[in-house]
């Protein structure tokens, strides 16, 4: 029984090209026998077969692509988010080493205009 390429090409992930455009035609051959004619439109529906599953492979490929990316844009959001902390806290403690001095000096622009642009 002849498997129709209607039945490949009528889901919804299915490949949008006919099969027909990639096989080639069969003469018209006046001593073509069944079993040919037979054998082709079952190359015919294997290739609709194989379209479609390359179909669905690349849709699923897709759908794999776009959660790997979501998810790793989650975790880089809670990395950043849990090292915020630590990096404010080490900030507090190297302006706590600093000479408190030359931080005001810095903070108001007290310097001169020579010194200004070293600092």
């Amino acid at each position: 029984m002849k498997n129709t390429s209607d039945s490949y090409l009528s889901t919804s992930q299915s490949y949008q090209h006919k099969p027909q455009e990639y096989l080639f035609e069969l003469e018209d051959d006046r001593s073509g026998s069944a079993l040919t004619k037979g054998l082709y439109h079952q190359v015919e529906d294997w290739v609709a077969l194989e379209l479609t599953a390359e179909q669905m492979l690349g849709d699923r490929l897709d759908s794999v692509t776009a959660y790997a990316a979501n998810d790793a844009r989650q975790m880089w959001d809670a990395v950043k988010k849990n090292l915020l902390p630590y990096e404010l806290a080490a900030g507090q403690l190297l302006l706590q080493a600093a000479d408190p001095t030359q931080v005001e000096w810095l903070q108001h622009h007290w310097w001169d205009g020579e010194d200004s642009a070293q600092h």
